[in-house]
């Protein structure tokens, strides 16, 4: 999904929500985000996410919890590279 904002405009409404974590383009064209944050929150973050920006497809979104610690304090773009 590249070329609609999908990165920049996620990274809006996580700073909105309070949610931490990060979100990249993958090389086949995906987007990949990790969000942290209390559960209804991110909850109501990915709801969002179903919608995207304007003139984006979104497809699927596969959710997957995970146990990973990160010491997050921001909402940041990965870059492509």
């Amino acid at each position: 999904m590249q070329g609609v904002g999908y990165r920049n405009w996620l990274q809006s409404f996580a700073i909105e929500y309070g949610v931490f974590g990060w979100v990249k383009n993958n090389i086949n064209g995906e987007v990949e985000a990790v969000l942290i944050g209390q559960e209804d929150v991110v909850s109501s973050l990915i709801e969002q996410c179903y919608m995207g920006p304007p003139n984006s497809n979104v497809e699927k979104i596969l959710i997957e919890d995970s146990d990973d610690m990160y010491d997050l304090r921001s909402f940041e773009i990965v870059s492509d590279n």
